[in-house]
């Protein structure tokens, strides 16, 4: 069964119809820009409510078969930051590579590349340009050009188009007596040796710079290298020196004091709905400090922010 065809099952629309959004689908997005912490603007693109309803059956599917590095923690089933950081608890050295735009740098080439290859098998190259116009949105014109920001598909096809430059890095690392992962653009590599960790970078950027597929450029800005007893931050998580995971003393200091707001009842349903979120992430990522929170607080001040719903807003 050909995509098209597989589309109109799928959704109940008739062939012309899956036809007409795939071949329009580069154009169907939204595009605006959001304010980036450290300055500057990073471009958002959504797509369309039916384009986007497409993007996950193909996640679903399709894309779900292909494989992944298992350095790759971002945006995959039973990995998150928490596994990223459990990666490099252990070691004293952590130090830290980003790239700069690594949506928009992955490019619908690199697609066209990986479709050749093994890997992928005869249903993709089939039916190759359709999957690029689906999941690859155009800039200038209505010709599929990049992952965007936005897309439910550009995070797991961004890990599959990165496994043979995992590959290398990961082997790399390896090499050198190192830990290796990555969440989506953040590298953090880690280990004993500074020389070593310094080593793998004179490497990794060697790697970049001949890699075919994708083309990427590190945010030198964003390059660092922490010694233990310095703040060692992995993805939004702190390493003690203990070598424990912590959400960190500032995250701490705040659901503290918005909990004894909620027990004075001096709390929004604003500030209810950002606490719950606060208390979701310290449950994924440091239970204990959950359970600290019940004991000075109360099992019902915590369950009554746990159990908060905000409120349907009125049309």
């Amino acid at each position: 069964m050909s995509l098209v065809d597989e589309l109109s099952e799928n959704f109940g629309l008739d062939t012309n119809d899956i036809a007409r959004i795939i071949w329009t689908a580069p154009a169907r997005y939204k595009v605006y820009a959001i304010p980036k912490r450290r300055g500057g603007t990073r471009i958002i693109a959504q797509p369309s409510r039916d384009l986007k309803s497409i993007q996950r059956f193909i996640v679903d599917t399709k894309l779900s078969t292909l494989p992944i590095h298992p350095a790759a923690t971002g945006y995959v089933r039973n990995r998150n930051i928490l596994h990223n950081a459990q990666a490099h608890r252990s070691n004293a050295i952590i130090s830290k590579l980003d790239f700069k735009d690594f949506f928009p740098s992955i490019l619908v080439r690199d697609w066209s590349r990986f479709v050749r290859t093994k890997e992928a098998g005869e249903p993709f190259r089939a039916d190759a340009m359709l999957y690029a116009r689906i999941l690859f949105r155009g800039v200038t014109s209505n010709a599929p050009h990049c992952l965007s920001i936005g897309a439910p598909s550009s995070p797991i096809l961004s890990n599959i188009l990165m496994y043979d430059l995992d590959t290398q890095f990961s082997t790399e690392a390896q090499r050198l007596s190192l830990a290796y992962t990555r969440y989506a653009d953040d590298i953090t590599i880690s280990g004993a040796s500074l020389e070593n960790i310094r080593a793998f970078k004179v490497a990794a950027r060697r790697i970049i710079r001949t890699s075919k597929s994708p083309k990427l450029i590190f945010n030198e800005e964003k390059s660092g290298t922490y010694l233990r007893g310095q703040r060692r931050m992995v993805t939004g998580l702190i390493i003690t020196p203990a070598e424990e995971i912590s959400i960190g003393r500032e995250r701490k200091r705040l659901i503290s004091s918005m909990l004894h707001h909620v027990q004075l009842d001096r709390s929004d349903s604003e500030t209810m709905g950002r606490l719950k979120g606060l208390l979701g992430f310290c449950v994924a990522n440091e239970p204990s400090f959950v359970s600290r929170m019940r004991a000075r607080y109360g099992d019902d001040v915590l369950d009554r922010v746990l159990s908060f719903r905000v409120p349907a807003r009125r049309v």
